[in-house]
């Protein structure tokens, strides 16, 4: 029979492997998603080419002020040459468009959403932790342990889910990893715990949510002590760019992005615009929302992977929104789910009969 000494002992060393055991997830956790994050050119690198493919002579397109841009883009659209081009580097770009999709869907996103809820497991980041006493603060840490664990893994499985389910999504449709510059108190957070983007008042070229394709174009909107880019994968299309738009609405850019969102039309949900200024020149992109200035606003097109303060993914409490779509994005989930099952399907049954 075990003496009570023997008892403590083992006991002791139980408790010493335990704040070992603690101390390595933490730094697991703490660096799981900044390894993911920085294995990330790749992929970026890929982007890159898919966005170059899709619309190789956008270069051409840089001054709204001029009429050519909007005549050749009529020239190509209505002879064909445009879709046509568009079609076929959809389907090769196929594949890109599906490593893509896991990287940042999955990989990227489950590894952020992962640390986070550990981290929200072993440190809980709440008001009515951070005023209690030592002792009350371990007292609600260990009864209220079993909640944040349920909490952990419902929030994890979903998450998985959410990533293979927009995985099929951006197979599908051509989508982009892109950056959102803004503040991290308020409002990244904010985008990111509640999928909510906020809707600017600028109006430049369109009135919407602003993304820029490459990290310094966000870095420019995110100033002062609390900047913060928000990494997102954004759905652009269909996307038509501001210098192919008709005289009536190009004289708009500028000073009414509203009238150029209003005048836009069917089947247009973004702009694309070349900023040429002495502090600027790049592409931005607008993804519309009319009479929608001001507000916080949820869409299936923009969603948020992780929140970057200095240079890497920033726990963000709470863990990043879930789902932050309507019914257009379930619609959108539900056919690009089918077209890939049918596809799947007719080459899985026809592979053997086409010689």
């Amino acid at each position: 029979m075990m003496s009570w000494l023997n008892i403590l002992e083992q006991s002791g060393f139980y408790a010493i492997y335990a704040i070992i055991g603690i101390i390595v997830v933490l730094i697991a956790v703490y660096l799981l998603r900044n390894v993911i994050w920085l294995i990330r050119y790749p992929f970026l690198l890929l982007n890159w080419i898919q966005w170059i493919l899709y619309n190789p002579i956008r270069d051409y397109w840089r001054h709204p002020k001029q009429g050519t841009a909007n005549l050749s883009f009529n020239l190509l659209f209505l002879s064909l040459l445009s879709p046509v081009w568009w079609l076929a580097m959809h389907i090769i770009l196929t594949p890109v468009r599906i490593v893509n999709a896991i990287y940042f869907n999955i990989i990227l996103y489950w590894s952020v959403s992962f640390c986070d809820s550990i981290a929200e497991l072993l440190q809980p980041k709440r008001e009515k932790y951070r005023k209690l006493s030592l002792p009350n603060y371990w007292w609600k840490w260990i009864t209220n342990f079993p909640g944040r664990l349920l909490n952990v893994i419902s929030r994890n499985g979903l998450s998985l889910l959410e990533g293979i389910l927009m995985t099929g999504v951006d197979t599908v449709l051509p989508t982009y990893t892109m950056y959102h510059g803004t503040s991290f108190k308020g409002i990244a957070t904010n985008i990111a715990t509640y999928g909510r983007w906020y809707v600017g008042g600028g109006d430049y070229a369109g009135s919407g949510i602003y993304f820029g394709f490459y990290k310094k174009t966000a870095a420019h909107y995110a100033t002062g002590d609390d900047h913060a880019i928000i990494v997102a994968r954004v759905t652009l299309f269909p996307c038509r760019n501001s210098a192919t738009l008709p005289y009536r609405l190009r004289k708009k850019i500028g000073n009414d992005g509203t009238g150029i969102t209003h005048g836009i039309g069917f089947p247009w949900k973004a702009i694309e615009h070349w900023r040429d200024h002495s502090y600027a020149q790049w592409f931005e992109y607008c993804l519309l929302q009319p009479e929608k200035a001001g507000q916080y606003v949820r869409t299936w097109r923009a969603r948020p992977i992780c929140v970057l303060k200095k240079h890497l993914p920033s726990r963000i409490w709470g863990g990043l929104s879930l789902w932050t779509s309507g019914a257009g994005g379930v619609g959108v989930i539900v056919f690009s789910w089918l077209l890939i099952f049918v596809v799947t399907y007719l080459f899985i049954t026809y592979r053997n009969v086409i010689p």
